[in-house]
């Protein structure tokens, strides 16, 4: 089985969302029954970002995000961003890894 796109998301997706940010960080339940697909996808990714201790202010760096889904039924994200000469923002996401939960 090969890999293929679940969803995708990009800047005017982060924005619309943004008052959702701080439910988001704190980790509480967000109705998303009112929100979009893409919208949706937005914030699985803010919720990845959270879980690598990224702020909210590199996805409002990214153009489009999309979520794959991988031949292992594991997720990947591909993002692409605003200004594809940013070092630093690409070296953060470059970086990036889940903290462990402890159960």
């Amino acid at each position: 089985m090969a890999r293929r796109i679940i969803a995708q998301c990009n800047l005017a997706d982060f924005r619309s969302i943004e008052h959702l940010r701080s439910l988001i960080i704190e980790g509480q339940q967000v109705d998303l029954e009112h929100l979009t697909n893409r919208q949706k996808a937005a914030v699985q990714v803010l919720r990845h970002f959270q879980s690598c201790g990224v702020p909210f202010k590199i996805a409002l760096k990214l153009r489009e995000v999309l979520v794959w889904e991988m031949p292992d039924k594991g997720i990947a994200y591909e993002y692409k961003l605003l200004d594809p000469q940013d070092i630093e923002t690409r070296k953060i996401l470059w970086a990036m890894q889940p903290t462990k939960v402890n159960p």
